[in-house]
């Protein structure tokens, strides 16, 4: 088309993607393998979780805790990495009611950054990045987790006989012992 028959810039941009889209029709369309859920395995206990890896900062061992007095007891305590203080989680504590039975130490941390303030949550072990595809999915709570402990899922997933829970962060922030964490610090 001849600059002169085209009026305005947007106008030859529109033309050009119609000539795009007419001359489109022979091509081979590639299947995506979209992953409906893609993010950082881990252990917790007997059970196996999976978080969005845009949640988690940084993965860390447990170094140098210090305790806080008269905090509730899944708030293990506060940790300096790097200049920046780290309030730390006993999430097995905080899901189950129950501490872990082995010490710290020996432990990682899922780094977690919510507006200005940093949250360690104590982890047993990593176990990867893992991916699901949508038929993955299952509305079914495996019998390993009973309805008591599953406020903060926001699905399951199967691969092969092992399943996952996927954590949500935002509903374990948004949960009343943290808001009350947040006042009391």
């Amino acid at each position: 088309m001849a600059a002169s028959e085209e009026t305005t810039p947007f106008e030859y941009l529109l033309s050009v993607d119609r000539k795009c889209i007419a001359h489109q029709g022979g091509l081979v369309q590639q299947e995506s393998d979209v992953s409906f859920s893609h993010g950082l395995a881990f252990q917790l206990g007997t059970h196996r979780y999976i978080i969005p890896i845009t949640d988690v900062s940084e993965v860390l061992t447990v170094k140098d805790l210090t305790s806080i007095p008269r905090s509730p007891s899944w708030l293990v305590g506060i940790s300096n990495v790097r200049g920046n203080l780290i309030t730390l989680l006993d999430i097995h504590e905080f899901v189950f009611g129950t501490p872990m039975k082995e010490k710290y130490d020996s432990k990682r941390m899922l780094l977690i950054k919510q507006e200005d303030h940093f949250y360690g949550l104590i982890i047993d072990s990593i176990i990867g990045m893992k991916s699901f595809n949508e038929e993955q999915a299952t509305d079914e709570v495996p019998e390993c987790f009973d309805y008591e402990h599953i406020d903060h899922i926001s699905a399951f997933y199967t691969s092969g006989e092992e399943w996952f829970a996927a954590l949500s962060i935002q509903s374990l922030l948004l949960d009343e012992r943290f808001t009350q964490l947040r006042n009391y610090s």
